[in-house]
């Protein structure tokens, strides 16, 4: 995403363009797993400071630019939700229970509630696979292609 896109999403949802939001956008669109605030702060050390980027995650995920993908390990992890999802679109996570890596799985089929009156009452969704990943067990010996775990 590149600043010119940011600065229009940002526009779209109400908020104003600042380093600090685009840097933020920029990140979490760039990686291929949710991120914590910590990640993003070493990340963005030059660009804004914690309660900034913290206060940025927040507003994003009010504003339903980003969602809470993990909680993992009591980690909070973000994610940005892609056009055409909505804030409680659920896909798979991986989460190592010895490193506390989080990585998106591919999109699998999954049974849910689809009746109308408790998809309006559905305040959060979550599906998370907890495992060990590779890094940490080099006796697996495969890895899920293009997640690294």
């Amino acid at each position: 995403m590149n600043v010119q896109e940011c600065k229009v999403l940002l526009r779209k949802v109400g908020l104003k363009s600042t380093v600090t939001r685009i840097a933020v956008l920029q990140q979490l669109c760039s990686e291929d797993r949710p991120l914590s605030h910590s990640d993003l702060v070493q990340v963005l050390e030059q660009v804004g400071d914690q309660a900034t980027i913290y206060r940025t995650l927040i507003s994003f995920v009010d504003k339903g630019v980003a969602r809470v993908a993990s909680t993992a390990s009591g980690i909070v992890r973000y994610e940005l939700i892609q056009e055409g999802e909505s804030a409680h679109t659920v896909h798979p996570h991986f989460v190592c229970q010895d490193c506390g890596i989080v990585a998106c799985l591919p999109i699998t089929t999954v049974v849910s509630i689809s009746e109308s009156s408790w998809s309006r009452r559905l305040q959060e969704s979550k599906l998370q696979f907890v495992g060990i990943c590779a890094e940490c067990d080099p006796l697996i010996g495969y890895r899920i292609i293009g997640h690294g775990i």
